[in-house]
């Protein structure tokens, strides 16, 4: 029997009963593997210098491209016994990755130590005396199975060797080239004066979100003017100056919100996100991707996909340095992967420590510092660990029970 790409070690997961067999050794197909084409038997690749040839035997062996060891039928170099699955030996040279701005090139050596690193898609450790990506500008490290996921194809942009190079995919240049190669403007600048040290100074603005003109309150000679001010729109936050408010109604932006760009990009998401006002109407909300916040008013959006982002989650980035954790350093997970959060206890996106097993979702890690509380005199400050003189976690406000965790 011709070996094909996939052996079935599990029949049992197959739809049918049916399978091919090698009645001489412990060989199995199911029927839609069959049905592939077969390998071919010696190919040139982009991760070994030398032909490989197809091993036409079942063998156990670990692959010198990923590490992984595995039963199947290898590729394998005669000259030097390079020995790799054959969906190791398709692997590119060189890719782009949506979350990275620099090429990654495929290398089987590093001259760091120790002899791991910690993949920056998935959060795990990388087994440097195997292949994976790196980029060589910034030392980012991605698994091979991570920066090539075929799961995910709006991902992956793979780039031609230098003498055959081709020009760098839109988003690549989007994202991490000149803003203006995008339709980054939110608003129109209907007023500007020239403050100190000859500086312009925008004070009237038309915003895509807003039917009248928004004008700029740079400071307030009364901070108790605060107080009887709304959130900001756009991110539900507390409004502090400079911020931008309409003059006939209550709408009013952080002076930072109202420049958000309107197109972005977000390692949650391999398309280009846009920034609207109630996506698809006042009269229907949306939930953030990331936090499942429903309380939206503006938000990120893919339409083609259905993913929303509030504009918290998506100035978020993708590595974070944050209080709750000893070690600190929490990297976001790969989009692919849910974990829970060792805080809440919720299933969703989640940023990792590189270190341990603590995870920190969206919704724990965007709250804020700190919070005022209309009955109460004083800042409420976050805390990640209190302890209760009683041993007993009672919330002030409503006088029931709460987790110690939270």
């Amino acid at each position: 029997m011709l070996p094909y790409a996939i052996s079935a070690k599990n029949l049992s997961s197959s739809d049918s009963y049916f399978s091919y067999s090698c009645l001489s050794c412990d060989f199995n197909l199911h029927l839609g593997c069959a049905s592939l084409p077969p390998l071919l038997h010696t190919m040139e690749v982009e991760i070994h210098d030398l032909s490989l040839t197809l091993l036409r035997k079942l063998i156990t062996f670990t692959c010198d491209a990923c590490g992984i060891e595995g039963k199947g039928t290898p590729y394998l170099c005669l000259t030097c016994a390079f020995c790799v699955h054959p969906i190791c030996a398709s692997l590119h040279r060189t890719v782009k990755h949506v979350r990275h701005q620099h090429t990654l090139n495929l290398t089987y050596s590093l001259q760091i130590q120790p002899d791991y690193q910690i993949c920056l898609l998935c959060v795990e450790k990388v087994d440097t005396n195997y292949g994976f990506y790196y980029c060589s500008r910034c030392t980012f490290v991605a698994h091979l199975s991570c920066a090539a996921d075929g799961d995910i194809e709006d991902n992956i942009y793979v780039l031609k060797d230098e003498d055959n190079k081709e020009s760098i995919e839109p988003i690549t240049a989007l994202r991490y080239g000149n803003p203006e190669s995008v339709d980054s403007v939110s608003y129109v600048v209907k007023k500007k004066i020239m403050g100190e040290e000859g500086i312009e100074i925008t004070t009237e603005i038309e915003h895509f979100s807003h039917q009248h003109e928004l004008t700029l309150t740079h400071e307030l000679k009364n901070r108790d003017e605060l107080k009887n001010r709304d959130k900001c729109d756009a991110c539900k936050r507390p409004i502090l100056t400079p911020f931008y408010n309409c003059t006939q109604c209550r709408f009013v932006l952080h002076k930072f919100c109202a420049e958000l760009p309107r197109k972005n990009w977000h390692p949650l998401h391999q398309h280009l996100l846009t920034l609207t006002k109630n996506p698809y109407g006042s009269d229907f909300g949306v939930d953030c991707n990331a936090c499942t916040c429903t309380d939206i008013n503006f938000s990120y959006n893919c339409y083609k996909c259905g993913f929303h982002l509030d504009v918290n989650c998506s100035l978020t980035s993708d590595r974070l340095t944050h209080d709750s954790h000893e070690h600190r350093r929490l990297i976001l997970s790969n989009a692919a992967r849910f974990g829970k959060c060792s805080v809440c206890d919720s299933e969703g996106y989640v940023f990792r420590c590189a270190d341990c097993a603590f995870a920190l979702d969206f919704k724990c890690a965007t709250l804020p510092s700190s919070v005022r509380y209309e009955q109460h005199e004083h800042l409420f400050t976050l805390q990640y660990t209190l302890e209760d003189n009683f041993g007993e976690y009672y919330c002030d406000i409503c006088e029931e029970k709460r987790h110690p965790k939270h």
